[in-house]
């Protein structure tokens, strides 16, 4: 008879998990607000032009495989009684609770965005989290543009509609920083030859380097990199508040933008906030033991429960919240659910990759180098991030779309 396994959350862990467990062994439910997972690496390509959005995203529904998918937000979990609450994301319906009885339940709802209690970063800053937040942000791109195209405005509200800030430096970042300045520099400039002058960039972090966990020969290439590019760096930046319109630090005072994305900080979901489980002490996630197994507050193990992806940590280990460790966390957990458990999850350290626009970029691993060299395996990465041959097919048309007629919104 199989085993019920619950799987909640739809993003790298959790959709990696659901296709990878064996189907003779388990009835697989997955339970997440969303129906598709996005693959973070490209939304910034996406957001400005590269890839076609249907690229960046794959549902969670497959005809190939049979994963019972609902879409409906954990509420709380009975570990006693192996029941999850759960509450759909419709409104309109007769049912707005439910309940489901588990054998297994893997916890991988990720986390959600940290604004670190700055006033106004909801209402005036956006997020590119999914591709509805890539939709948003590149349609607001444009907006800026045409509104600095308005015959009639000064010199420097042009130049303010056309500030963009990006505030992180981390490889989100700095990746959304430098697919701007390709845009602005590549097609934008020939759309509107009139404001190639006016435009400009600026990252702020309060780190006082950009690429933290790099090491620093990159992140000093990675500085005069956007130095030569015409990117402002500003390290050591203390944001006060995000006005509409403008942001607010505590060392330049008020900085007028037309657009401000916030690319930093991670924060974990209500449900995790409210689950009786033993979390790590600083922004707190889940702590499993070497084999992803949940303790209670009492750190006792919980029977068949698991945790993984952004949401969880290996107690002692630490591990960054990145698609591949939720990659690696949810090959390891179907392979030893399927076979038996008989070994410790142990994370593999991989390259970490970062673009820097006009074909360049940086890579920290075994082999630390950058350049051209970098740049092509960040696009390679790009490329076996996708999931389906069709998408594996539609990435390399984008590429040589780009190349022979330009991006989609900037055509030649």
């Amino acid at each position: 008879m199989k085993q019920e396994i619950i799987i909640v959350g739809s993003g790298w862990a959790g959709s990696t998990l659901s296709t990878s467990l064996d189907e003779s062994k388990y009835s697989i439910t997955v339970l997440s607000p969303e129906t598709t997972t996005p693959y973070t690496p490209l939304l910034a390509s996406a957001a400005c032009g590269l890839y076609d959005f249907n690229i960046v995203e794959t549902p969670i529904r497959h005809t190939s495989k049979n994963i019972k998918f609902i879409k409906a937000r954990v509420e709380d979990i009975d570990f006693k009684a192996k029941t999850v609450g759960c509450v759909p994301t419709f409104s309109d319906l007769a049912v707005q609770t439910f309940s489901l009885n588990y054998d297994v339940l893997a916890l991988a709802p990720g986390c959600t965005n940290n604004t670190f209690g700055t006033p106004g970063v909801a209402e005036n800053a956006h997020f590119i989290r999914n591709v509805k937040d890539a939709q948003v942000v590149a349609g607001l791109v444009q907006d800026c543009f045409e509104k600095a195209s308005i015959p009639g405005l000064t010199e420097s509200q042009q130049r303010a509609l056309l500030h963009f800030v990006i505030v992180g430096a981390g490889p989100t970042g700095v990746e959304v920083s430098s697919e701007l300045h390709d845009l602005f520099k590549g097609g934008y400039a020939k759309l509107y030859p009139h404001l190639k002058d006016k435009v400009s960039i600026s990252v702020h972090d309060v780190a006082d380097k950009v690429l933290c966990g790099f090491d620093c020969e990159l992140q000093d290439y990675a500085m005069k990199s956007f130095s030569k590019r015409g990117v402002t760096v500003l390290t050591g930046s203390h944001i006060e508040r995000i006005e509409k319109g403008a942001l607010v630090t505590k060392e330049k005072g008020r900085i007028e933008a037309g657009l401000m994305i916030w690319a930093t900080g991670n924060k974990s979901t209500p449900l995790v906030d409210s689950l009786p489980v033993k979390k790590t002490p600083r922004n707190p996630r889940i702590l499993t033991d070497d084999f992803l197994r949940v303790y209670s507050e009492a750190s006792e193990l919980l029977d068949g429960v698991y945790a993984l992806g952004d949401a969880a940590d290996v107690e002692d280990a630490r591990l960054p919240t990145t698609a591949e460790v939720a990659c690696q966390k949810a090959n390891y957990l179907a392979e030893m659910l399927n076979k038996g458990f008989n070994r410790k999850f142990e994370y593999q350290q991989a390259a970490i990759v970062a673009y820097l626009g006009q074909n360049d970029g940086v890579i920290s691993g075994k082999n630390d180098y950058s350049g051209a060299q970098a740049w092509l395996a960040w696009r390679s990465k790009n490329f076996l991030w996708t999931r389906t041959w069709r998408q594996k097919v539609l990435i390399v048309v984008g590429w040589i779309l780009d190349l022979v007629t330009g991006r989609a919104i900037a055509p030649r």
